[in-house]
């Protein structure tokens, strides 16, 4: 299975509600080197990618910062992007924050993307 399909079979997966935690996003989380997460409401985006890249046997950054995929992989143009290649949105002037996903298609200006944490 590709990253992309991997990352499909979590459609629909949410944070638990109030207090409790999703144990499939912890185990998101430990899958990249991060067993220490206790609560699924740390921004869980790059855990998601990193987990579904290493399910298909595809080294991640292990890195739980959706900025980390900047240096990851090999850049190609918004127009180039195929569906399961990576995008990244940054947000902020710090190397923390930003977004990261897979994306599924372009149509003209918009990107679709599939992506942990987000809705």
């Amino acid at each position: 299975m590709t990253p992309f399909d991997i990352a499909r079979s979590y459609i629909g997966t949410t944070e638990g509600p109030g207090l409790e935690n999703n144990p499939v996003i912890l185990e998101m989380y430990g899958s990249v080197g991060h067993d220490w997460v206790e609560h699924d409401s740390v921004a869980w985006c790059a855990a998601f990618v990193g987990h579904c890249l290493e399910r298909a046997g595809i080294r991640s950054t292990r890195k739980l910062t959706a900025r980390s995929y900047l240096d990851w992989g090999v850049p190609v143009e918004t127009a180039d992007a195929r569906q399961g290649d990576i995008g990244i949105i940054p947000r902020g002037r710090s190397s923390w924050q930003g977004h990261v996903f897979f994306i599924d298609r372009i149509e003209g200006a918009w990107v679709w993307g599939l992506g942990g944490n987000q809705s």
